[in-house]
């Protein structure tokens, strides 16, 4: 598995692919601080803007990032999606089993790189949020007195490990769409197309399945149960058994299918 782990961190670590995820991520990041404080105080026109008195609170400081928690389970999906399925794609699977032949060893270190992957990616958008967070505050006349209590780093870290569960279970999402369909962009399309589009216009219909679909539930979690009628615990619990089933039929197709290419 640690061979595995390894060797997935070659493609992972192609100069392309690591300045065009961490760029594309810090761009965001920095969006979604920019539109957090300037939206701060004016009248609603997507979702609850954040109250000067909201930012200035302990929670304050991870606003930001949560407000881009939807972009950056999409990123997970996507990283995920791409690197398996690219394994299809390129003919390259088979001669990994060559070299690797117990098939779920190779699976487990493939996702043990990859969540690494999606950390580190998280912990860049953090940095870059919370960065642009502070040289904002004094813009918007936000105090910054209890983002640097022991309360404020409490959220903080509450706020980063909560996307980091949001990313990696998108990632899980990502997983079985690459598994299942053998190619990338099928797999990222049918992916976003079920979180984004899908999911939204089945909640807004009928709003008490919000509480069992898989990406709101995320949601929910990435934004500590804050604004949605599912507690933090019974999302947490949801996401879990979801993921559990996902990683299963992960397992056995990714374990069973023949590999043709």
């Amino acid at each position: 598995m640690i061979r595995a782990f390894l060797a997935e961190w070659l493609p992972l670590g192609r100069r392309r692919f690591v300045v065009g995820t961490f760029s594309a991520t810090a761009a965001v990041a920095a969006l979604g601080a920019v539109l957090t404080f300037l939206s701060t105080g004016t009248p609603e026109y997507y979702a609850d803007t954040p109250h000067p008195g909201r930012l200035a609170s302990a929670s304050g400081l991870v606003q930001g990032l949560n407000a881009i928690s939807i972009l950056l389970g999409v990123v997970g999906l996507c990283v995920v999606a791409a690197s398996l399925a690219g394994d299809y794609g390129r003919g390259t699977l088979r001669n990994q089993l060559m070299a690797q032949p117990h098939r779920l060893r190779l699976l487990a270190g493939k996702c043990l790189a990859l969540v690494t992957f999606l950390a580190l990616v998280v912990l860049a958008a953090a940095v870059v949020s919370v960065a642009l967070s502070f040289a904002l505050a004094p813009v918007k006349g936000v105090s910054t007195d209890a983002w640097t209590s022991a309360a404020g780093m409490r959220e903080l870290g509450k706020g980063v490990a909560n996307n980091l569960v949001n990313a990696w279970g998108f990632g899980v999402l990502g997983a079985l769409a690459a598994i299942v369909f053998r190619s990338p962009a099928a797999s990222i399309s049918v992916g976003l197309a079920y979180v984004l589009p899908v999911e939204i216009i089945v909640a807004g219909i009928w709003e008490p399945s919000g509480s069992w679909l898989p990406g709101q539930l995320l949601q929910d979690i990435a934004n500590g149960g804050h604004g949605y009628a599912t507690p933090y615990a019974d999302a947490g619990l949801r996401v879990l058994a979801y993921g559990l089933v996902a990683a299963v039929i992960t397992a056995l197709l990714f374990r069973y299918r023949d590999v043709t290419s």
